[in-house]
């Protein structure tokens, strides 16, 4: 897979990677489950972190994302031999390293993102043992105040994680990526993309663990619709389409119309 380019755009959702940033370990949050705390409590020790942005009322990317995420899990917790490494090594949340999920939604309340930590939890295929030990090391947050996005904005800027707010879909249009994160905070690889090969999962691990900078892998996708009234070219296409679908639908009905009629006069015993 080639490495995208280094920023991407569309509509103001972009991501500007910035390896080497230091997350801001002082950003205050709350648990899913309603502790306070902050990055620097939580990234706290020697695990790299998988960095996520999402929120729990997104129409279809998140959904997708944390999918392909939760499917990916599962194959790194079967050893596999790393290079450098003479005995096979296994990858497991809260072992090896954590994950932290940050909403977008600064009026998220904790209940619901404690039901869609639940949802994803559930869905990895793991012993109950290895889910305790996933529910523990993947951490949703949200915002300290409720309607204060000051601690998401500043994290999300940071790490160059661009997103907007879509007033009259009441949305956030935003990317997906993994950003894997140092223990002490250091941002060291983007990848992109709905769904993850297992050795690029354990390779950004790795190389997080040991704060090495890595080439961003894998393909943008970005949750935002497009209007079409905005642009009058695709308007005057969008129209176009309509009338030409509007005139199919007349011929069909007056071809369907003028075979009824001849069957109707149609003499008995005329082939």
């Amino acid at each position: 897979v080639l490495p995208p380019p280094p920023t991407y755009k569309g509509s103001g959702v972009t991501v500007d990677e910035h390896i080497g940033a230091r997350l801001p370990l002082d950003a205050a949050f709350r648990t899913s489950e309603g502790t306070r705390v902050t990055l620097g409590e939580l990234l706290r020790g020697d695990l790299p972190t998988i960095l996520t942005f999402n929120y729990s009322d997104c129409p279809m990317l998140c959904s997708l994302q944390l999918n392909g995420l939760t499917a990916a899990l599962p194959k790194i917790t079967e050893p596999a031999t790393m290079p450098g490494s003479e005995k096979p090594v296994a990858f497991r949340t809260g072992a090896q390293f954590r994950i932290v999920t940050i909403t977008l939604e600064p009026n998220e309340s904790l209940e619901k993102l404690q039901k869609m930590k639940e949802r994803y939890i559930t869905k990895l295929s793991l012993s109950e043992e290895q889910q305790a030990a996933a529910r523990a090391g993947w951490t949703y947050l949200a915002a300290a105040t409720p309607g204060d996005d000051a601690a998401i904005r500043r994290v999300a800027d940071i790490v160059g994680f661009k997103y907007v707010y879509v007033e009259d879909r009441a949305e956030w249009a935003h990317p997906a990526a993994l950003i894997f994160v140092s223990s002490t905070g250091v941002v060291t690889r983007y990848v992109y993309g709905i769904e993850f090969d297992p050795a690029v999962m354990r390779e950004s691990i790795v190389k997080a663990g040991l704060a090495e900078p890595a080439t961003a892998i894998g393909f943008m996708n970005r949750c935002y619709h497009f209007d079409p009234d905005a642009n009058s070219h695709t308007r005057a296409g969008v129209f176009a389409l309509r009338l030409g679908a509007a005139g199919f639908l007349v011929l069909l009905v007056s071809g369907l119309g003028f075979i009824h009629v001849r069957r109707r006069r149609r003499v008995p015993g005329e082939s």
